[in-house]
């Protein structure tokens, strides 16, 4: 987590879910991360978890990605792989409030560029990708970007891809206003790297919430008799080039359907009867040379 930069007097007064934290730079910039309400009493410390959480393969070209501005229907959710620019926000769209009812959680990549002008208002921040924000102009003490941390009732964070068996049941309690990074990166700069300046964390809440218990790490990809090395990602599908060998069991009906949560295609299985008529997929002799027998997934 990298937090380089000049911010506001009332960043980090939010609920953060890191322990070793540094912010660097003054007490009065373009950036500010700040909580609605009171920080919760008693305050145990927790984490989330160690070590056990990596970045996501599906953003390992995200750096070279070409950032889109924003959609006009953004509903709190990056796309892994997809980075979304808040450069509107230097301009047309400058001072809007976005509300997210339901957090903002960055898979990909979100980007709040030099001269971005924004509120956002949200009762969570998940970075499971990268989430970087970057202001250069002269201290005013009046913050270009405002992140306010609503909301008093307990967040659950599910973890995507490779980290999907990192909560027990699938789903993570972090408490509320969570703000929570997880084999992502944050990457707020407000400074150069060169000026030796370091603000300290001015309160920090935790919840008496129980750390989830180890899971198994992935094993090691075996290598397929063509030589190569298989994939940590036996199966990966988003569905956006079709069916691509998945189908519905005995007699259901199997189809590619628009228009889900994050704007992207999911498989849609009609026409069932009986509980063991969902989707199926054919797995070819590739994939199975890159299963292990007797191993965890």
């Amino acid at each position: 987590m990298k937090l380089n930069g000049a911010l506001a007097g009332a960043l980090l007064s939010f609920l953060a879910r890191a322990e070793a934290t540094r912010v660097r730079g003054g007490k009065a910039s373009a950036i500010d991360i700040s909580s609605v309400g009171d920080l919760l009493e008693p305050m145990e410390p927790r984490q989330l978890q160690t070590a056990d959480f990596v970045p996501l393969a599906c953003n390992a070209a995200l750096a070279d990605a070409v950032c889109t501005p924003l959609p006009a229907d953004f509903a709190g959710v990056v796309p892994c792989g997809v980075c979304y620019s808040m450069s509107d926000f230097g301009g047309a769209r400058a001072g809007e409030t976005l509300t997210m009812a339901s957090g903002l959680n960055v898979i990909g990549r979100l980007d709040f560029p030099d001269g971005s002008k924004v509120t956002i208002e949200t009762p969570s921040v998940f970075v499971q990708g990268i989430l970087s924000m970057s202001s250069t102009r002269a201290v005013t003490g009046e913050p270009d970007v405002r992140i306010r941390m609503t909301g008093d009732t307990d967040v659950n964070f599910t973890p995507e891809g490779e980290n999907a068996g990192a909560c027990s049941g699938g789903a993570c309690n972090v408490g509320p206003k969570a703000f929570v990074v997880a084999g992502g990166q944050l990457d707020i700069n407000g400074m150069p790297d060169s000026c030796p300046t370091w603000s300290h964390i001015l309160s920090v809440g935790h919840a008496a919430q129980p750390v989830p218990a180890d899971f198994p790490s992935p094993p090691d990809p075996p290598t397929s008799s063509s030589g190569a090395l298989c994939s940590a990602s036996v199966v990966n599908e988003d569905f956006e080039g079709g069916l691509n060998q998945w189908y519905g069991n005995l007699g259901a009906y199997e189809s590619i359907q628009e228009g889900s949560h994050d704007g992207s295609r999911y498989l849609s299985i009609t026409e069932r009867t009986a509980n063991f008529q969902g989707p199926l997929f054919e797995l070819s002799n590739e994939i199975k040379e890159c299963i292990l027998p007797d191993t965890a997934y």
